[in-house]
């Protein structure tokens, strides 16, 4: 078991947020993160714009660790003043399943709405989708919120995608959506899609 845990900003230099963030990685796996990835959302109506910084963790401890750490340097204090940076939200994952490697020039958040389903079947459905997926994706991830605010009650479950190609990617998309053993384990779920972004990896 692992977690991800992300913050979404606002910045008004992202070249600075992308030249400091070197020494954040650092100091957030000196606190026990295993990794940290961001990008910048480009599609998803009202959050295209924004940045989203994750960290790989795990355990929610070392989760909630980092952050506090984070905050009590003035590496990551100086970096927001420079850059601009502003919180909008902080978030807590749990990856239940996943497939490929969290990596690619683009990657994509499936906000999703269902029933609770055990871990072993939601690795087993992932496999079926991945079947579909790994024709244009480099990774799948399916995660569950653990805190998220109030759009947990709305979508709490996400699928994270991560390509090179985002054409190849969406046609793949597309035809795991039409795979019929996709579609029996997405019923079987009551899943429904609520909403798709589009992001840029950054870092």
């Amino acid at each position: 078991m692992s977690f991800i845990t992300a913050a979404t900003v606002t910045t008004a230099d992202l070249g600075e947020l992308i030249s400091g963030s070197p020494k954040i990685k650092e100091i957030a796996m000196g606190l026990g993160a295993t990794d940290m990835r961001g990008s910048q959302m480009v599609m998803g109506g009202d959050q295209a714009g924004l940045v989203q910084v994750q960290f790989d963790c795990p355990d929610i401890n070392t989760a909630l660790g980092v952050w506090e750490g984070l905050y009590q340097t003035n590496e990551q204090i100086d970096l927001m003043k420079r850059s601009g940076t502003q919180l909008v939200r902080r978030s807590l994952l749990r990856v239940v399943a996943e497939r490929g490697e969290r990596s690619g020039a683009w990657g994509t958040g499936l906000l999703i709405a269902g029933d609770s389903v055990d871990d072993a079947t939601t690795d087993s459905n992932i496999g079926d989708a991945w079947a579909n997926m790994s024709a244009g994706a480099t990774g799948l991830l399916f995660a569950e919120t653990v805190a998220a605010g109030a759009t947990q009650n709305v979508a709490p479950y996400y699928a994270l995608t991560w390509c090179d190609d985002m054409n190849l990617m969406m046609q793949a998309s597309a035809a795991n959506m039409a795979d019929p053993k996709v579609q029996a384990n997405m019923a079987a779920a009551n899943a429904t899609v609520m909403g798709r972004i589009i992001a840029k990896t950054i870092l």
